[in-house]
């Protein structure tokens, strides 16, 4: 986990304290670390921090960066199910729209995945004078150049430099999509599709869950976390975005984390039946692609502002 100078970590305190009860009972290593004491000069600490995986990955066999908002509630699920050797870096698809989530990547200590790295956190000097998004904006075309070295990018380039706000944003980022198509697995880098990943936002699902599909939750920040209704109901309707709810009957005793002691106690009226979470999964798996669709429909007049 990255940070920048001076953040509290309290306002992250049950995803941090999920993640080091887990990592104790899995027994691997869980590391914070500060972007100030690394030898990183990006000006952006949201580039900054890919720099410093960078420079760590050297130490590790994989690596898995997380936000500082990312939970676990599955302490049973482990990091190598979704790894496969031929990848060295997986990212996957954020699940309210068409985004390559940049809030949790699986990296393997290779030549390929810190160089990757490197070269995407010096891009930083490659934004557009625009509303770029910062790093999650421009992965999407660093990784199309890296993926695609032939391919024609003028056109959603000139839209990422013509963009005003997050509408504009979203339909760069669906231009730069259709090129990469409905595959998942570029050579060394693999892209997850939305769902099938180890995480996913929490709000979703009207923010139930199921132990058998969900591992990794992200968007706990103490600040928004909501009080659970007598009766919460699951529905392709998500929370108002970023709110969450507390899944665990009690508090973490990290004392008491450990290989022999896996067994956490969740909150009842948060769980779903995993048919519920797929159907509703599917219900906005739909949604969203509709609006892909109308993004995509925007292109041309981005495209020919001036």
């Amino acid at each position: 986990m990255v940070l920048a100078k001076g953040t509290n970590l309290s306002a992250y305190e049950l995803a941090v304290d999920s993640i080091e009860c887990y990592s104790r009972i899995q027994e691997y290593q869980f590391i914070i670390v500060e972007d100030q004491d690394f030898d990183c000069e990006q000006n952006d600490k949201y580039f900054r921090r890919h720099c410093v995986v960078a420079q760590l990955l050297p130490f590790f066999q994989t690596l898995i960066f997380l936000d500082a908002d990312v939970g676990i509630v599955n302490p049973k699920k482990r990091i190598e199910d979704f790894q496969t050797p031929e990848f060295d870096i997986i990212f996957y698809d954020r699940f309210y729209n068409w985004e390559i989530a940049l809030g949790s990547y699986i990296v393997r200590n290779t030549q390929f995945a810190i160089d990757l790295l490197t070269d995407f956190a010096n891009y930083e000097k490659m934004l557009p004078k625009s509303f770029h998004g910062t790093d999650n904006g421009a992965l999407h075309l660093f990784l199309a150049k890296r993926i695609f070295p032939k391919h024609n990018l003028s056109i959603c380039e000139k839209m990422y430099n013509k963009s005003r706000g997050y509408s504009d944003l979203f339909t760069y980022e669906a231009c730069v999509r259709t090129i990469f198509g409905a595959k998942t697995d570029f050579g060394k880098i693999r892209i997850m599709r939305k769902g099938r990943s180890w995480i996913r936002d929490d709000y979703l699902y009207g923010g139930k869950w199921n132990p058998d599909l969900d591992f990794m939750l992200h968007g706990w920040k103490m600040r928004t976390k909501s009080r659970i209704p007598e009766k919460p109901v699951i529905s392709a309707k998500r929370l108002v975005r970023g709110r969450w709810y507390y899944p665990f009957a009690g508090n973490f005793e990290l004392e008491k984390c450990g290989p022999q002691n896996a067994t956490w106690n969740y909150e009842a009226r948060l769980m779903a039946n995993i048919s519920e979470i797929e159907k509703s999964r599917d219900e906005y798996e739909k949604l969203v692609a509709l609006q892909q669709f109308d993004a995509l429909a925007k292109m041309k007049e981005l495209y020919e502002r001036k």
